[in-house]
């Protein structure tokens, strides 16, 4: 069996946002986050901001050719929902964007889009929330949320609060089960999102997972996007919830958690798979809300063909003993970013795990942004 640990920490590092992507996240989020902040339209109706999507969830691969760099921003706000529609809400935002972001800015269902010359910025407007969540998401708040539950300690949450650009205050904790309502400006009413919900799942599946699941999703999204051109549907976060739902806790390694991962979304939605139909993937801290509600039986059909045979790939690399064929076998399922197999590869050494919450490590949650 081989896992190939050294060769597997090239690939990750080949398909991670290079230090140039992450200095235009950082640049694009704090030039745009600091405009809402100041502004004097804005202030009206400002609670708070913060930072969600892959980005924020250390799961980003690099851009390809000629795509952008992406970053989501959600801007919470004090707008009634029950006075102001979804459109009207969204439309506040306007002057805001046309001053800051003249001609670079668009509407989409859910966001305004912010296109810049390295990055995409969709920016989230969010309804009133509680008075808790209020206090917690303001500059000056908390996110206590993130210090909660198992497997999470206090030197892990302060981290996070940091990297959120917050303070930590375990007096405001009450908000952290508490939903955000988004406009959908096309279907012209309010939706529930729970992106702490989230982020929280995701540190906590790392830590089961002795830090290989971000890695794993980061495997699955790159196999996605550059090995399987259809169906166009599920990519994105649809995808990464899958993967989080069929990758086993206690892996041991990356190629590990690729194998299981691939075999499991084979067997658990085998028939779904057959009869055309899609499963339904509740979302974290929303179970009402179905993440796969958008997409079609047939692509999921298809989709699921093209993890099966990724399954048997997977597992032949992984079973096979001489390590030159494994790398070979991986590069098939992988690509051309996955490092050959050289004279000087021992590949013994540890394989380099993503540890978002060890109270042992220094290094700050922005720093292992996309260890």
């Amino acid at each position: 069996m081989a896992t190939l640990p050294s060769l597997f920490e090239t690939f990750l590092t080949n398909i991670r946002p290079s230090d140039q992507h992450i200095e235009d996240y950082k640049e694009g989020h704090e030039t745009l986050r600091d405009l809402l902040r100041n502004d004097d339209i804005i202030s009206e109706f400002y609670v708070g901001d913060f930072l969600q999507g892959s980005y924020r969830r250390w799961t980003a691969v690099r851009p390809i050719g000629d795509e952008k760099s992406d970053v989501d921003i959600v801007f919470v706000t004090d707008l009634d929902k029950d006075e102001v529609t979804p459109r009207e809400a969204m439309e506040k935002c306007e002057p805001f964007l046309e001053e800051h972001y003249e001609g670079q800015w668009s509407r989409k269902d859910r966001a305004y889009q912010i296109d810049q010359d390295r990055i995409e910025i969709d920016l989230v407007l969010t309804a009133s929330p509680s008075e808790a969540a209020k206090a917690a998401l303001q500059p000056d708040g908390s996110v206590g949320g993130l210090e909660v539950g198992e497997g999470l300690d206090t030197n892990q949450s302060s981290r996070v609060a940091e990297a959120f650009g917050l303070t930590l205050d375990k007096n405001e904790e009450e908000w952290r089960d508490e939903p955000l309502d988004i406009p959908d400006r096309r279907l012209e009413e309010w939706d529930k999102t729970h992106p702490i919900a989230t982020i929280e799942w995701t540190l906590k599946k790392n830590d089961l997972t002795d830090g290989h699941y971000v890695n794993v999703v980061k495997a699955i999204k790159w196999w996605r996007r550059t090995q399987v051109s259809e169906p166009e549907r599920p990519k994105g976060y649809p995808l990464e919830h899958l993967v989080g739902e069929c990758c086993p806790d206690y892996i041991d390694s990356v190629a590990e958690g690729i194998v299981r991962t691939f075999e499991t979304i084979e067997q658990r939605y085998a028939n779904e798979a057959r009869m055309n139909d899609t499963p339904t993937l509740p979302a974290r801290g929303l179970p009402q809300i179905d993440v796969f509600a958008r997409i079609d039986g047939d692509d999921f059909a298809a989709f699921h063909e093209a993890a099966g045979e990724a399954a048997t790939l997977a597992r032949d690399a992984y079973e096979e003993d001489d390590k030159s064929v494994s790398r070979d076998l991986w590069s098939n399922l992988l690509g051309d970013s996955f490092p050959e197999y050289g004279n000087g590869d021992s590949d013994d050494g540890g394989e380099k795990a993503v540890n978002l919450d060890s109270s042992s490590k220094s290094t700050s949650v922005s720093d292992q942004r996309f260890a």
